[in-house]
């Protein structure tokens, strides 16, 4: 077993050239809504969180809140268990009703991946004499946390225990590196197969000559191809048309830019951004002149986070004269925000690459709200694109169609990346047949593989 967990969505039907699971025919079996909240550190992440999971237990949901505060510093759940007022445990505890809470623990879940790590490889690590530390000597190591997170959150949503899943998500940063680890750990692992089948070709003879001694290098393969397929199961958890990403704002012009590169970074791996909360608004006419000044202030930025997130709904949170702390202060934070729209997260689609016809050539657009052009960057390499914007990275694996074409150009336009290619003479017949047309109608996502690097014209 890998960190990433072994769902049904990465242990049933078939995986693609990428590792992708591919779905088993008939209907999704998938009922679980997942919302995972993150934002500025000390927005209010936390109670907005709280606040929707018990939201949506009071409307009949069977609903988990599951907090991976853990991840951003050496917490233990304290932070919910004191928005709750009530004790939260590492495993799923009731709250109230139908609410129950869950503080994510990385070392209890190392542990027991460990244990099952350890049993995979015993036969090996027995025959050549090792014997392998029990879990309990262990401290999980750094970086350990976040694919077993993911496990932890996957687990959750395909265990169909529930009808909402709400996580109570770290900041901004650990966040997003959270949430592209399946795609760039699943890039890493793809290019890593290549060379350990070289080097299972290399060591064979050598081997071979142990008689009974198993073969380290046919488990390794073995093992990387399970995580890859294992990674593209946590993706698809979390590309699902039932999960969504809900971002939590303050009305200040402080961390804009973080905002607004979050969520271009979401539409760039496919993740969906439902909502933007904006926590702690002045909302009484204020009476004096520091009141005044902050409300002017508030409405500036309140005007520039309506433009970075045009076409986002936004839920407006007023700031209270006192910390909602429990289940009725957290009820009346709910009722606020959502007003009568329900906010316990409607099935939607997630951003995906799409492929057109465009005179003699096609184009290729990629959705990337708020990008910077000044901060890009456009590889090709064979048959894949490496697109960068700002800190973030992701690897396109082009459609047939594209593969014989070249880039003509970039440009960014109506808040997504649209790359100009035209047929490439070398590779193209001079009568292109009808299913080469047919191949040109715009289609689903361009799925993600490994990087590469050549250059290609943008603007």
């Amino acid at each position: 077993m890998s960190p990433y967990g072994n769902g049904p969505a990465g242990s049933e039907g078939e995986a693609d050239g990428d590792g992708r699971p591919v779905a088993p025919p008939g209907p999704d079996p998938r009922v679980t809504n997942l919302i995972l909240f993150t934002g500025k550190g000390g927005s209010g992440v936390t109670t907005l969180a709280a606040a929707t999971a018990a939201h949506g237990a009071q409307r009949g949901m069977r609903t988990l809140l599951l907090s991976l505060g853990s991840l951003a510093h050496d917490g233990d759940g304290a932070d919910l268990a004191t928005v709750l007022d009530h004790p939260v445990g590492a495993v799923p505890t009731q709250v109230d009703g139908l609410l129950y809470a869950q503080a994510f623990a990385p070392q209890a879940a190392f542990e027991q991946w460990y244990g099952k790590a350890v049993t995979r490889v015993r036969t090996f690590l027995e025959t050549v004499g090792l014997t392998p530390p029990d879990a309990a000597e262990l401290l999980a190591p750094p970086g350990a946390g976040e694919p077993l997170a993911l496990a932890e959150i996957a687990a959750a949503v395909e265990g169909g225990a529930w009808d909402l899943v709400v996580v109570d998500g770290p900041p901004l940063g650990p966040a997003l590196r959270l949430l592209s680890l399946p795609v760039t750990a699943r890039d890493w692992l793809s290019r890593a197969r290549p060379v350990q089948t070289q080097a299972a070709r290399a060591l064979r003879p050598m081997l071979a000559t142990f008689a009974g001694l198993p073969l380290p290098q046919t488990a390794l393969v073995d093992l990387t191809d399970a995580l890859v397929r294992e990674c593209g199961a946590v993706e698809q958890v979390l590309t699902h048309q039932l999960s969504s990403v809900r971002l939590v704002a303050t009305p200040d012009i402080v961390g804009l830019d973080r905002l607004r590169s979050a969520r271009c970074a979401l539409a760039l791996y496919g993740l969906r951004l439902d909502a933007l909360m904006v926590n702690r608004q002045v909302v009484e006419a204020p009476r004096d002149s520091w009141s005044r000044g902050w409300a002017a202030a508030q409405q500036i930025a309140g005007e520039q986070l309506a433009e970075v997130f045009a076409g986002v709904a936004r839920h407006e949170v007023p700031y209270r004269p006192c910390e909602p702390l429990g289940l009725e202060e957290l009820a009346v934070v709910a009722a606020a925000a959502y007003g009568e729209v329900d906010g316990l997260g409607a099935p939607g689609k997630a951003p995906e690459p799409t492929v057109a016809k465009n005179g003699e050539g096609y184009v290729l657009s990629v959705p990337l709200p708020g990008a910077d052009r000044r901060a890009m960057g456009l590889l090709r390499r064979d048959d894949e694109l490496v697109l960068t914007v700002g800190p973030y990275r992701r690897t396109l694996r082009l459609e047939p169609v594209l593969r014989r074409c070249k880039i003509a150009g970039a440009v960014l336009r109506n808040q997504a990346l649209e790359i100009r290619f035209v047929p490439d003479p070398a590779q193209w017949p001079e009568k292109p047949r009808e299913s080469e047309d047919a191949a040109a109608e715009p289609s689903g996502p361009a799925a993600a593989a490994g990087g590469g690097a050549a250059t290609a014209a943008s603007s």
